[in-house]
């Protein structure tokens, strides 16, 4: 098993907001709000209840299993077998994410700050970046997420409270949208977009165990769900539910409206800054886990010597996607639509094949209530 190294509450709790925030700044909020008009911010209210529902029942699934992760629970439950070839499901899962999530990234940019750049070459310089993360390890990534995670926040709320002036907040109503059980519905459907917090559960063993686990991942989700709602308010009012959803990046559309004077203008590097550290913070972090999954399932002690053709692969299949319409309609409605069927529904049925069985793990330590 590949030594992961340990970190605390803060450093976990750090990682996962960033990791779920990410998608705020890309076209997530363009396609929420075209889905959902005026109520997207309810959607995601809704989406965020669904996926700490969700996360209860994860977190019974590894109390029942108190000294292990979720990987392991895999095998205890389904045999080794089944458990390996569960694992290898996420590995490749959490790989075409990686690269899916790069190219997003990469799209947006060269969409708005750099145009002429072939995509290739942004791809290839932001690997370089993400394969030290992943060099450095899980703990290493873990510390990074924290140390940006205060930076990051304070700079999204900023920009909030910077667009004030240009909010109508009448732009809301009809306050559900298209109707509420279409908002229920749909953002039911895309509680996808909450659950990374999964990627939790893979990690436990170097959080010190479930009650940092349970700590992090709610709060995180919370955190999450807030900052979301918040977010998507904010733009339906500032640009309306029509043009909100035709914008690409509907928060750095909110910071080129931001005007004070000729001399506080066109903020949009505060935006870039926080844009480019959570994108390299959120596909170092799947692309070490996608790489741990293989390593995991493999029995290999030793993952830097898979990082070079990890990051090939990566490099091919986010070059990929040839056009922003086939990301956007294809791969991005497949990660936040459609990833629940592997990162929720597989750890629900292994809760379930556990209970029926009677499965459980041995409790070695009080503390890890």
């Amino acid at each position: 098993m590949i030594k992961e190294g340990h970190f605390g509450f803060y450093e976990a709790f750090s990682l996962m907001t960033i990791v779920l925030i990410t998608k705020i700044f890309f076209a997530s909020p363009m396609v929420i709000i075209k889905t959902l008009g005026t109520a997207a911010w309810l959607g995601t209210l809704v989406s965020c209840a669904t996926s700490i529902v969700f996360f209860f029942i994860l977190y019974s699934l590894m109390k029942r299993f108190p000294q292990q992760d979720l990987y392991q629970i895999f095998e205890s439950v389904t045999g080794k077998m089944v458990g390996k070839s569960l694992i290898i499901i996420f590995g490749i899962f959490l790989l075409y994410s990686a690269a899916v999530n790069l190219r997003e990234f990469i799209t947006v940019l060269k969409i708005y700050s750099m145009p002429f750049t072939p995509p290739g070459v942004l791809i290839f310089a932001f690997l370089l970046v993400v394969t030290a993360l992943a060099y450095v390890g899980l703990e290493g990534i873990a510390r990074t997420a924290f140390v940006f995670f205060y930076p990051v926040i304070g700079s999204l709320f900023l920009i909030i409270i910077l667009s004030i002036p240009s909010y109508d907040f009448d732009y809301l109503k009809p306050y559900f949208g298209y109707g509420l059980m279409h908002t229920l519905f749909i953002g039911t459907l895309r509680s996808s977009a909450y659950d990374e917090i999964v990627f939790l559960a893979v990690i436990i063993r170097s959080i010190h165990g479930l009650k940092l686990f349970k700590k992090a991942g709610f709060s995180s989700l919370l955190l999450t769900g807030i900052v979301f709602s918040t977010c998507l308010a904010c733009i339906v009012a500032a640009f309306q539910y029509t043009v909100g959803s035709e914008h690409v990046s509907g928060m750095y559309q909110l910071t080129r409206i931001i005007y004070f004077s000729r001399f506080f203008q066109r903020i949009e590097a505060i935006f870039l800054f926080i844009w480019v550290i959570t994108s390299i913070i959120t596909v170092s972090f799947t692309f070490y886990l996608a790489l741990s999954s293989y390593c995991r399932a493999f029995e290999i002690n030793n993952h830097r010597p898979l990082l070079l053709p990890f990051s090939i692969l990566t490099f091919v299949l986010a070059l990929y996607p040839s056009t922003l319409a086939e990301i956007i309609e294809v791969h991005i409605m497949i990660l936040r639509e459609f990833s629940s069927v592997i990162l929720m529904l597989i750890p629900v049925m292994v809760f379930i094949l556990a209970v029926v069985r009677g499965k459980k793990g041995v409790m070695r330590n009080a503390n890890t209530n």
